[in-house]
């Protein structure tokens, strides 16, 4: 789908040691234009500063609640005034807890559907008409192997991401009149520290993983290659399909 220019909205792209600059990274390595929808502005310049500084390519940064209407769509119009256009949403923003269904609470519980699910759904609505008008488009959610694997303490969070898995199916339909293809992308355990102020040690990438073939957890950046092929060279072939990367943790028929 490569022209001369390609916009790329990445949420949640900000964070050092996150999937989301991981994924923002990977899609300017193949020569994209790249929009940090984020929170944290402090975060962002660093991210905009990694990208230069790896990729030679300048990024533009938009503070963006991804669980607010108003600001979701303030974006959208932002990056359509500064860019012209938006080819690719990856929807990396997203939160974990992990609680027990019997301890969990009403703000665990509002939160992560707030983040994980709202948020996808408005991001994802905030762009499809621009991509409607422009007769083509990718967008990439971010779903969990949690989704497919039950793991205690996770199940608020894994319901998100089930709900995110059966939403991109359904939009994938949708959309597709439009030329706009959406895929999901399940990472299995990625170290990430999502949540906390500072980044992993090397020792939690080398953890051993229960039922990983290869006895460790992915990092970011292996997850963000495959998040950038769903968003950049699959054609219509993978319409509404979920990429489980997961390093074999989970192999899903």
């Amino acid at each position: 789908m490569q022209q001369e220019k390609t916009v790329a909205v990445v949420t949640g792209a900000a964070r050092q040691w996150g999937l989301g600059r991981a994924t923002a990274l990977a899609l300017a390595k193949k020569g994209i234009d790249i929009v940090i929808a984020d929170t944290r502005e402090d975060w962002a310049k660093e991210a905009i500063a990694a990208i230069e500084r790896e990729t030679g390519r300048t990024s533009l940064f938009v503070k963006t609640d991804v669980t607010n209407r108003a600001s979701v769509e303030a974006m959208v119009r932002k990056v359509v005034e500064a860019r012209g256009r938006i080819d690719i949403l990856a929807n990396i923003a997203g939160v974990v807890a992990r609680e027990r269904v019997e301890e969990a609470t009403d703000e665990t519980f509002d939160r992560l559907v707030n983040v994980n699910l709202r948020g996808t759904f408005l991001t994802c609505q905030a762009v499809i008409p621009v991509m409607r008008r422009q007769k083509s488009g990718r967008i990439v959610n971010i779903s969990s192997g949690a989704a497919v694997q039950p793991i205690k303490g996770l199940g608020i969070y894994a319901a998100t991401k089930a709900g995110v898995n059966i939403f991109s199916k359904v939009l994938a339909w949708e959309v597709a009149p439009y030329g706009i293809v959406v895929t999901v992308v399940a990472p299995g355990r990625v170290i990430t520290n999502m949540g906390q102020e500072t980044g992993p040690k090397e020792e939690d990438f080398n953890a051993e993983v229960r039922g990983s073939p290869y006895m460790r957890a992915q990092r970011p950046e292996e997850v963000a290659s495959v998040v950038a092929f769903a968003a950049t060279e699959p054609g219509i072939a993978m319409a509404g399909q979920t990429f489980h990367a997961n390093g074999g943790a989970y192999m899903v028929f």
